[in-house]
C-alpha cells in the first residue's frame, strides 16, 4: 500500500504534492462544492425527465415493427418518470433540513441563485447522486436488512441508552 505520509514517492501518482490553499480559499471552495451538490439534488427531477423524454423521442423513432417488440418500454418510462417525483420530494426534504445544520451554516445563500439552472448540474454529480439514491434504498429495503441491523443499530441502540425517551 502507498504511504501518504511525508517521505519521497518515486510512483507516478505520487508526482504531485496535495495543493495548500490558505483557510479562506479551502473554505470558499468548500462552499462552492456544497452548492454544487445542493443543486445536483435540486435539479434531479428535471435531469432524469430529461433522459425519459430522450428515451421516449429514441423509442417512437424507430419502426412500429421494433416498437411492438418492446410494448412495456412507455410505461416503464412512465414509471421511472413517478419515481423520479417521489425521490426528488424526499431529496428536497434532505436539502432543505441540511441547509442549516452543523458546518453547512458557514455556507450561507448562494451569491446569485438566479444563475442556476438544472444544466449546469455536471452529469458525474447526478451518477453520484443516482448511486446514493439506490445505496439509500438499498439500506432501508428489505435486501439491507441484515446489514442496516448491523451497522446502524449499534448506534442507535448506543443514542437511546445516552438520550432515552423518557428524560
Amino acid at each position: 500500500m502507498a504511504e501518504t505520509g511525508g517521505g519521497t514517492h518515486t510512483g507516478a501518482y505520487f508526482h504531485k504534492e496535495r495543493i495548500k490553499y490558505s483557510p479562506e480559499e479551502e473554505a470558499r471552495l468548500e462552499k462552492q462544492h456544497f452548492w454544487r451538490i445542493v443543486d445536483a439534488f435540486r435539479f434531479y427531477r428535471a435531469h432524469v425527465q430529461e433522459q425519459v423524454k430522450r428515451a421516449e423521442r429514441q423509442f417512437r423513432s424507430l419502426p412500429q415493427r421494433h416498437q411492438n417488440l418492446l410494448p412495456s418500454v412507455m410505461s416503464n418510462l412512465t414509471r421511472i418518470s413517478q419515481c423520479a417525483d417521489c425521490n426528488q420530494e424526499v431529496l428536497h426534504d434532505i436539502v432543505h433540513n441540511s441547509l442549516h445544520m452543523f458546518e453547512n451554516i458557514g455556507c450561507g445563500e448562494r451569491e446569485d441563485p438566479r444563475k442556476v439552472r438544472p444544466s449546469f448540474t455536471s452529469t458525474f454529480d447526478m451518477d453520484k447522486l443516482k448511486s446514493t439514491i439506490k445505496q439509500f434504498v438499498r439500506d432501508w429495503s428489505e435486501a439491507g436488512q441484515a446489514e442496516r441491523e448491523s451497522c446502524y443499530l449499534p448506534i442507535i441502540q448506543q443514542i437511546q441508552r445516552l438520550f432515552p425517551s423518557d428524560q
